[in-house]
């Protein structure tokens, strides 16, 4: 019996109850920006319903066989053009009570690729989004999505970083965040948009990388009551998340409001002659 519980013993302390892995580097990037900005952050959430009828109708009016404009194009445009008249979310706060104000709106937005047989998050940017046609803007984000990792500077420049001992990463982040022109380095952007909406899921509630993050979920049929008709109508839910230690939450909700009606009315009067003639069309 003694020889018995020996050899339980023995097995217990060479076999634990658990495994151990290594964190694969190519999470890195996600992770550290998560932990190193958004826990300094004081987010308030805000959520709300875009009807997407307008938004769906230019989408499909202004995509050909050789350029799909995609809902997203159309989200990055919309909160890049509301951005320019509220000047607080393109902010960021310095330690010590400084605001930095950026002068030009840089859309941000998520990657999910695959690195080796790891799922990895980047962080894309395009700037300039209010400046550009959809159609641009699309082909700029399917590049993120299908490109050669290393071919999109962006996602070259992440994956790259990612190969950075973890405590130097560390401690080269936590000082560009402090120093301007080494934020714009690591945290181009003004904004950003999270989406899982691939995964049928409404919306989202995303740390806040940026002063401004929203996640937004699929675009789907719902009821909605219009000048007391019950109709179907194409809608999303939006959760906007802004840094309260930089935007207050009044001006927060007009900034909300403001993307919404571009979005609803279809980004009437910011489109491009080619892409208002597309739409008559």
């Amino acid at each position: 019996m003694s020889e018995i519980t020996a050899a339980a013993s023995e097995a217990s302390v060479s076999q634990p109850p658990y495994s151990t892995s290594s964190f694969h580097r190519a999470r890195w990037n996600v992770m550290d920006m998560i932990t190193l900005i958004s826990t300094k952050t004081i987010p308030t959430h805000i959520l709300t319903d875009f009807d997407m009828e307008a938004a769906e109708e230019l989408r499909a009016k202004l995509s050909t066989k050789e350029s799909k404009v995609t809902i997203t194009a159309i989200i990055l445009k919309a909160i890049a053009i509301a951005q320019l008249n509220h000047p607080q979310t393109r902010a960021y706060k310095l330690p010590f009570g400084h605001i930095v104000n950026r002068p030009e709106p840089v859309a941000g937005f998520t990657v999910e690729r695959m690195v080796g047989t790891q799922a990895a998050v980047f962080f894309g940017i395009i700037k300039d989004p209010h400046k550009k046609p959809l159609a641009q803007i699309a082909q700029e984000l399917q590049r993120y999505g299908s490109g050669d990792l290393m071919s999109v500077p962006q996602l070259a420049k992440e994956h790259v970083l990612s190969k950075v001992p973890w405590i130097v990463r560390r401690v080269y982040i936590a000082i560009a965040l402090n120093i301007p022109f080494l934020r714009e380095i690591v945290n181009p952007a003004t904004f950003g948009v999270t989406s899982l909406g691939k995964f049928d899921l409404n919306t989202l509630l995303a740390p806040n990388v940026s002063t401004c993050i929203f996640g937004v979920g699929t675009v789907e049929p719902r009821v909605k009551v219009i000048e007391n008709e019950i109709k179907a109508r194409k809608m999303m839910t939006v959760c906007f998340s802004a840094n309260t230690l930089v935007v207050d939450m009044g001006k927060a909700a007009h900034f909300l409001a403001s993307i919404q009606a571009l979005i609803e009315s279809g980004l009437a009067g910011h489109l491009t002659e080619e892409e208002e003639l597309a739409k008559a069309n």
